[in-house]
């Protein structure tokens, strides 16, 4: 199944600025992986405590993260720009997309002195019917939107649950800085928000929930946020339910 997407002058105008951005960023901490991983590896010439090992190595872990899920991030751009998407929709379960999410994002939590709080309603069902590969991807981009968000010693609830209708929802609450609804507008407008390096301190959502919005909304399903600036904010996404004949094979 081909999903089609926007594709214009102006979005890949802004994919490059991305693009360029975050290889300028990626230089930075590739530069810094390596002298920690070899003054960590020279112990002829360099001599390091027990907190200075632990130290280095944490950041190589931390910058490797976030190297990694930026690579992602431009990946998942090139494809939405392309102005095609294979999707490949099945029956999810979305507690267990939730929390796999959740694991994913250990590193990047720890890092912020981050904790979550895990949620899922009883009798939820299997959940929803889309792409587990791009919903996990969505996910990804929800999830760390929501820890860069949070201060030091912040949590996140993550809750997965089903509606009357049978739709299977995953919401995910910060209480973080919060968005105003000018700044939601730009967060969910493919690429407005150019990439500014890979501090955690970077305030702004970058791109990824723009990412997580189109595909979501490009399996049928919504995706809806609701934030106030000193309040934190609010991400909910929902796919349809489960085809029958699906459940039935599942079964």
């Amino acid at each position: 199944m081909r999903a089609h997407t926007r594709n214009d002058r102006t979005t890949s105008s802004l994919m490059a600025d991305f693009a360029a951005g975050m290889a300028d960023a990626a230089a930075v901490r590739r530069a810094g992986i390596i002298g920690f991983a070899s003054m960590l590896k020279d112990t002829a010439t360099y001599t390091l405590t027990e907190e200075q090992r632990g130290a280095y190595a944490d950041y190589i872990l931390q910058s490797a993260d976030l190297l990694l899920g930026h690579i992602n991030t431009l990946l998942e751009a090139a494809a939405l720009d392309s102005g095609e998407l294979t999707l490949e929709p099945a029956t999810i379960d979305l507690a267990a997309a939730l929390a796999d999410a959740v694991k994913r994002a250990r590193i990047a939590a720890d890092a912020g002195k981050v904790e979550f709080e895990i949620k899922s309603d009883a009798g939820a069902g299997p959940g929803g019917w889309g792409d587990p590969v791009r919903l996990s991807q969505a996910l990804d981009h929800i999830v760390r939107t929501a820890i860069r968000f949070s201060p030091e010693g912040g949590r996140i609830l993550v809750r997965a649950s089903a509606d009357k209708e049978g739709w299977g929802e995953i919401a995910v609450r910060d209480h973080g800085a919060g968005l105003s609804p000018e700044e939601i507008e730009k967060a969910l407008t493919a690429f407005s928000g150019v990439h500014r390096g890979l501090d955690r301190s970077f305030a702004g959502p970058g791109i990824g929930l723009a990412i997580a919005k189109s595909f979501i909304e490009l399996q049928g399903g919504r995706f809806t946020i609701k934030s106030r600036p000193g309040e934190g904010t609010l991400v909910r996404i929902a796919l349809p339910p489960p085809k029958p004949a699906a459940m039935r094979l599942a079964g």
